[in-house]
Parts: C-alpha cells; sequence; structure tokens
C-alpha cells in the first residue's frame, strides 16, 4: 500500500485555530480597524447618536435630584411630605366615597329634624335603613345639634339647617352661637 501522508518533523506545534464566532444579531459587523495614527484621530472624531431612552433617564434623575432638595426644606423632611402626599391622596378618595353618605345622612337627619323638632338617635339598624353608610359616625351636641363625622371630614346640623363641612374628625363645638370651625350662614 502506498503512503500519501506527509509529516513534518521541524515545526512546533502551535495553538489550535479559534472556532469561528457567530454573528451577533442586531448589530452592525465590527468594521477591521485601520489605526492611522494619532494625528488622524484627533481630526477624525465620530459623533455619538443620543437616544430618547437615556435623555429620559437623565431628565428623570435631575427631576428626582431636585425634589429631593425641596422635600428636605419642607416640615418634616422627605418623610414627611411623603407621608403627608400619602395622607392627601386617602382623604380625597375618603371624600370622594363618603360624600354621597354623608349628604344623604344630612338630609334624613334634617327631614327627621322637620317632623319632629329635634334630632333623634338612631340605632344602626335605622341609620343603614335609611341609607346612611357604617363609615358615618353620629356625635350627638343637643337635641338640636348633631356632628355627622368621617374620618376626614365633619359636618355640622344645627335646628335643620347644615352649616357646612369641615376638614377632620371634629366633636362638637363649645358655642352653638358661634360654632368655630364652622360659620353660621
Amino acid at each position: 500500500m502506498p503512503d500519501n501522508y506527509f509529516v513534518r518533523l521541524d515545526a512546533a506545534p502551535g495553538p489550535a485555530p479559534a472556532p469561528p464566532s457567530a454573528p451577533r444579531r442586531g448589530r452592525r459587523p465590527e468594521p477591521v480597524s485601520y489605526d492611522p495614527g494619532p494625528e488622524s484621530r484627533r481630526s477624525h472624531r465620530h459623533r455619538r447618536r443620543v437616544s430618547g431612552r437615556r435623555v429620559f433617564l437623565v431628565l428623570l434623575a435631575i427631576g428626582l435630584v431636585v425634589w429631593f432638595a425641596w422635600a428636605t426644606k419642607q416640615p418634616g423632611g422627605v418623610s414627611g411630605t411623603i407621608n403627608g402626599f400619602i395622607e392627601h391622596v386617602r382623604g380625597e378618595v375618603q371624600d370622594a366615597s363618603a360624600a354621597p353618605d354623608m349628604h344623604n345622612a344630612s338630609k334624613h337627619y334634617n327631614d327627621l329634624y322637620a317632623q319632629t323638632g329635634n334630632y333623634p338617635v338612631l340605632s344602626e339598624d335605622q341609620m343603614t335603613a335609611a341609607g346612611i353608610g357604617i363609615d358615618i359616625d353620629v356625635a350627638y351636641c343637643t337635641p338640636d345639634a348633631i356632628v355627622l363625622r368621617t374620618l376626614t371630614v365633619s359636618r355640622l346640623l344645627v335646628g335643620g339647617h347644615d352649616l357646612g363641612e369641615q376638614p377632620g374628625h371634629l366633636d362638637c363645638p363649645r358655642d352653638l352661637s358661634d360654632p368655630a370651625p364652622w360659620k353660621v350662614k
């Protein structure tokens, strides 16, 4: 049998060639680099394209830094500012959900006052039957005055008249002729 192979004995074995790399998806192939020298590099600079996402993130970071600086100067600092915002949102949600119930309660109690000449003490069942929600608390000041209260707002009824709402869970005023913080109309 004839031998058809050739073996070179004088060359040392070199490193194995690297396997071909698969091209990356979505990227341009890297150009072959040619470095003409420092003089040419200074005069021929490529301008990077600015992405909208990067601009948005930079503006967001600047906005957060400015807000943080402002919030540190507010009473209670950053924590107080955040808690105040949360309480404000809670109050708005509570007022929005309690407004129809407060209106129904005010109308019902003033109708009862017009019939009987005083504000009667109602049981839970009577209040529920009248459409007054369970979130409304009634403070009986006198037979002629009551305060309807939720967690965030109070309404004073005196002698069949609604004197309006005040923020907060308020008790009966000390003087019904000048019921601060309510004003007589």
